[in-house]
């Protein structure tokens, strides 16, 4: 689903950009690019009245590493316990949430390649039944030549497989129907184990306009493009595609386009950025993603930096 406001607006397109505090999900390598303390809080209105929120803090470590902590969860409203006997519902409701934590490391190696890694546990719960699992995520950043031009990788939830159990799977069955008075044994009913979805993604990025090694110089704004694909073990492969616009670091316009997506096509987003004189920088990102069918889904993020 991707977090935050900023790289979604750009269209998911973010693995070889990643200088935010957004890095430890798209790319833990781009935490390298930032500086000083970074938090950010994300929220995803997403559609089916589904709820995906993101905080992440990211803290400068000894000489050219980062360390990071995330928290992403996935949520809904309470719904009624339905049954064969009472499909309006049995007066019990019950609630569904998907979360992972992780912990992220990143160090410039060169002055031009950059490595991080992400450790994560995720939980998966829905009423009494809950499901557990690990994994890791490795990513790389390569500043070329070629007018700055980034490219980045990475490989996310290489990990334990996942598996439902709890209370509510555990029932009482007859070993025998064709012996009387026996016993009825407790049966336990969990779900079939099943992998992480892994996803390899590759991406370049590149400042058209700007300062530095971009293609055209300018010191008031600022164009950066952004190409990504992934591949899904459980899905066909995707390309992502962003822009953003910075007038003066301080007012941001950004557009994107998601290809062989169900539901997903063009995103787009704004953003300005305030200096709050010595206390640092706050940024508020705002994102709108059609989903078709399903109406708008739209993000909002705010990061501050210290």
């Amino acid at each position: 689903m991707g977090v935050g406001a900023r790289a979604i607006s750009m269209g998911g397109g973010f693995v070889a950009l990643a200088n935010d505090a957004t890095a430890p999900y798209w790319n833990p390598a781009g935490m390298t690019y930032t500086q000083g303390v970074i938090v950010v809080a994300s929220h995803n209105d997403w559609m089916l009245d589904i709820n995906h929120d993101y905080v992440g803090l990211i803290m400068p470590g000894r000489n050219n590493e980062r360390i990071a902590v995330s928290f992403s969860s996935l949520t809904m409203g309470e719904q009624p316990v339905r049954t064969l006997k009472n499909p309006n519902g049995t007066g019990i409701a019950y609630g569904v949430m998907d979360l992972a934590i992780s912990t992220s490391y990143a160090r410039q190696i060169t002055d031009r390649l950059s490595f991080g890694l992400s450790g994560k546990f995720i939980q998966l719960t829905a009423y009494n039944e809950s499901a557990e699992a690990l994994a890791l995520d490795i990513g790389s950043i390569l500043r070329t030549d070629l007018y700055g031009l980034k490219i980045g990788m990475t490989l996310s939830n290489f990990g334990s497989d996942i598996q439902f159990s709890g209370r509510d799977l555990i029932v009482k069955a007859d070993v025998d129907e064709q012996i009387d008075g026996n016993y009825n044994s407790d049966v336990d009913l969990r779900t079939e184990a099943w992998p992480l979805p892994l996803m390899i993604r590759i991406g370049l990025s590149m400042d058209m306009i700007g300062t530095g090694d971009a293609i055209i110089p300018n010191q008031f704004s600022r164009l950066t493009l952004a190409l990504d694909v992934d591949h899904p073990n459980d899905g066909p492969e995707h390309v992502n595609m962003g822009a953003e616009f910075a007038l003066r670091e301080m007012l941001y316009l950004r557009g994107g386009y998601r290809h062989n997506y169900d539901q997903e096509s063009w995103t787009m987003g704004a953003g300005v950025q305030l200096d709050l004189q010595g206390l640092g920088q706050v940024r508020l990102d705002y994102a709108v993603k059609p989903m078709t069918v399903f109406g708008n889904t739209s993000i909002l993020s705010i990061e501050f930096r210290k």
